[in-house]
């Protein structure tokens, strides 16, 4: 029988984390923290199955245009850059995370699809961005 959990936690400056570094992480890719001028690289992180960024459907026109013609990755380091300019406080809390562990006895296919429906019904319906991976570990 499979053993999960569902972890919630904030992404915010005031516990000293970052919604750039965290999807560079996250994403296993290079990105530029524009705040910081600095690019971080986690591009030799292995392990990456599956990636989508997704805006909810009333998402409005600036956001759609910003990640327009963009991979995964590039999406998502666009998006969080200009969620981090906007953010102008020092405890600013920048983005949910959910750390899920999924059941080892579904197929890579299988848990997708359950992770993309809860994406759906959770967060898309809630007029929520989700930038969401899937990693082997």
């Amino acid at each position: 029988m499979a053993i999960t959990h569902f972890t919630p936690q904030l992404i915010s400056r005031g516990s000293g984390r970052s919604a750039v570094l965290s999807a560079a992480y996250r994403h296993c890719a290079r990105m530029e923290h524009q705040a910081e001028g600095r690019t971080v690289d986690y591009s030799a992180k292995r392990g990456l199955r599956h990636e989508e960024f997704l805006l909810p459907p009333n998402a409005p026109e600036w956001a759609r245009a910003l990640i327009a013609d963009r991979a995964v990755a590039g999406a998502a380091e666009a998006f969080w850059n200009a969620v981090e300019a906007f953010e102008k406080r020092s405890d600013a809390q920048l983005a949910k995370e959910f750390i899920i562990a999924l059941p080892v006895e579904l197929t890579v296919d299988q848990n997708v699809a359950l992770v993309r429906e809860f994406v759906e019904t959770q967060v898309l319906a809630r007029g929520q961005v989700a930038d969401w991976v899937f990693h082997d570990e």
